[in-house]
């Protein structure tokens, strides 16, 4: 089974959903199975308490696909899902 991690932030729930339905549209590939994550605010550490869980570094390293998304913030990603991929520079390495 391939598993493809669907890692987002979303400050509105419109990023969110159109994670849902990514994820959703990868379960319907035969062999193919979607992760879905997010990433928590910046200094938020508690456990996610709707939705899914908050990514840790093991999803990235068990994935065979990655789909990012994100709100723009002056034309970057949102610093949560940037200090989270900051974050993983180890696994690059």
């Amino acid at each position: 089974m391939v598993e493809i991690l669907v890692l987002y932030y979303s400050a509105g729930g419109s990023v969110r959903r159109m994670a849902e339905l990514i994820a959703e549209g990868v379960e319907r590939v035969p062999g193919a199975q979607a992760r879905l994550r997010t990433v928590a605010k910046i200094g938020d550490g508690a456990p996610a308490r709707d939705g899914p869980p908050y990514a840790e570094a093991k999803d990235l390293e068990e994935c065979a696909g990655l789909a990012l998304g994100s709100p723009t913030r002056f034309g970057n990603m949102a610093a949560p899902l940037k200090a989270f991929i900051d974050g993983t520079g180890p696994l690059w390495m």
